[in-house]
């Protein structure tokens, strides 16, 4: 009998996602409805991790507790509630043509049947919306103002180099480090000709 870890581990939103929802007809169905493949024989790639049947649930309006459950497993509010709240921030910002986060994107979310995000809903640990809580919009505000002091580096240039990332960052100063999150996703939504 396996200790109370290997039941845990079974039940973990990835091992969920990628071994036991493939079985279970509830989770079939859903899939087929959203247009989603199960990562079935390949341990590898954007279909094994949790990004893809997240955004698929958001941006369909089909991101329900129930529907999370579903696909992800009944530890899925307190394992992978990080990775939902960073995905809503990248449907927000809904980044531009040319940017790395639109060109995947456009990888994640191939095949599915609609863009409907849907309004506020609550779980017992956490509220989720469409609109920006307050604090998602801060955290909008803070990629919009690291967008700002990018292109006032880079100006129209869609080249980046390592130099230029070196440049943008030591101007930082100490705060650097702190700022790095923010920078990575400015960066990434910023249309590179990608």
């Amino acid at each position: 009998m396996p200790g109370r870890a290997g039941r845990n581990r079974a039940r973990d939103p990835f091992n969920y996602w990628n071994n036991t929802a493939p079985t279970k007809p509830e989770a079939q169905a859903l899939a087929a409805r959203l247009g989603l493949d199960f990562p079935s024989n390949s341990p590898h790639g954007y279909q094994c991790g949790l990004v893809y049947p997240i955004r698929r649930l958001i941006v369909t309006g089909e991101d329900s507790p129930e529907n999370y459950a579903i696909l992800l497993g009944p530890l899925w509010e307190t394992k992978a509630m990080n990775i939902i709240k960073e995905t809503r921030i990248e449907v927000l910002k809904c980044p531009p043509v040319g940017s790395p986060s639109y060109k995947v994107a456009g990888y994640v979310d191939q095949g599915a049947p609609r863009w409907t995000p849907k309004p506020l809903y609550a779980t017992a640990n956490a509220v989720i919306s469409v609109a920006p809580t307050p604090e998602e919009e801060a955290q909008l505000a803070e990629v919009r103002s690291m967008s700002d002091v990018i292109n006032q580096h880079m100006g129209e240039k869609k080249n980046v180099q390592n130099s230029d990332v070196k440049d943008m960052l030591t101007s930082m100063g100490s705060d650097w480090g702190k700022n790095l999150g923010a920078f990575q996703s400015a960066m990434n939504a910023r249309n590179q000709g990608v």
